[in-house]
């Protein structure tokens, strides 16, 4: 434990070197490319109104021309260092693949879909459709189902268990019902990403859970691979806390939560992940019905959705749900871990 311990610990203090150094070079290049932020009024897809409420959460006239992509640190460092520093494990170049997969899907879908057609009203107001939310989903889904289908194809991951009670054979289908629910973890951690700080501070703390967790279970393969993730996430959060310099959007968002699902699953901590991970999945799970009543029922269950934005409707400050919302993962995490260890 010793070794492993001093060895992640030079990983991350040499990741944290590296992304402070790559952090200010990213924001002036993001602004140069004219990679920011810029909402504008949208109709809200079927819904008759629009985003007027949500343009005054946002604050757009002090936030727009924010650079949206700050992610691309995490998605470029975490790789890179981990190629450098770590030898490639069948499992490990699994890991490789989704991570950076859905780095590239989430740069895709900010560079084109969101910055690409900002001063475009009609395609804006059609992304905000449920068809086209539904769309998006199933695209990733596949994505998630060919990752997955590599794990499978290692050899070593045949099966897994439900907190050392049940233990499930994969199938074809048990492969693709874990390819949904991953994906959904990849967009729980999207969806966290509204407010300065909040889905990287949250992030932070499920990371940190995990290390001390597999640290106590004697799992280290991927301790290492946390570290670096974690030496980002420091230099990241640094540039995240309000006023943030930067939003992380899809590039960063995507990867953390593949991550953490990931590591989960290879390591049978799956009811400690969805524990710790508990407030991202209800951020999910707000915006999800949020979209559903207003689909089907032509009805708001929040002012606002996801769940964060309903509080700062109600008059919360950013910062106080932010902190409110780091304190909630802390406790879940600490249950989290309390279940892994029994």
């Amino acid at each position: 434990m010793i070794e492993i311990l001093k060895k992640s610990l030079n990983y991350l203090f040499l990741t944290t070197l590296v992304s402070a150094i790559f952090a200010p070079i990213m924001i002036s290049i993001l602004y140069k490319f004219n990679q920011v932020s810029g909402i504008k009024k949208t109709k809200m897809g079927d819904d008759k109104g629009d985003n007027t409420l949500f343009m005054k959460i946002m604050k757009t006239n002090l936030t727009n021309g924010t650079p949206n992509m700050g992610g691309i640190l995490i998605w470029i460092i975490v790789p890179l260092m981990i190629l450098l520093l770590i030898p490639i494990t069948p499992l490990i170049k699994v890991f490789l693949i989704g991570f950076v997969l859905f780095g590239f899907w989430g740069f895709i879908d900010v560079v084109i879909f969101t910055n690409g057609f900002k001063h475009n009203e009609k395609i804006r107001a059609f992304q905000e459709t449920f068809e086209w939310r539904i769309a998006k989903l199933s695209f990733s889904i596949l994505l998630n189902v060919g990752v997955m289908y590599l794990l499978y194809k290692t050899g070593e991951f045949t099966f897994f268990s439900l907190a050392n009670i049940l233990t499930i054979n994969i199938t074809p289908i048990i492969l693709v019902l874990i390819s949904i629910i991953g994906q959904f973890a990849i967009y729980s951690a999207e969806l966290t990403d509204g407010a300065d700080g909040l889905m990287i501070g949250i992030f932070t703390i499920i990371n940190l859970a995990f290390i001390f967790l597999l640290l106590i279970q004697g799992k280290y393969d991927f301790i290492p691979i946390l570290s670096i993730i974690l030496g980002v996430q420091i230099i990241d959060l640094y540039f995240n806390i309000p006023p943030a310099r930067f939003w992380n959007g899809g590039p960063g968002a995507m990867p953390l939560g593949f991550t953490m699902f990931f590591i989960a699953l290879v390591t049978n901590n799956i009811i400690p992940y969805f524990l710790m991970s508990s407030i991202t999945w209800l951020i999910m799970f707000s915006s999800a019905i949020q979209m559903f009543s207003m689909k089907f029922f032509k009805k708001r269950v929040f002012k606002i959705a996801p769940i964060h934005h309903h509080f700062q409707a109600n008059g919360w400050p950013q910062y106080k749900v932010t902190m409110r919302f780091w304190l909630f993962a802390i406790c879940s995490c600490i249950l989290g871990v309390y279940v892994g260890l029994l």
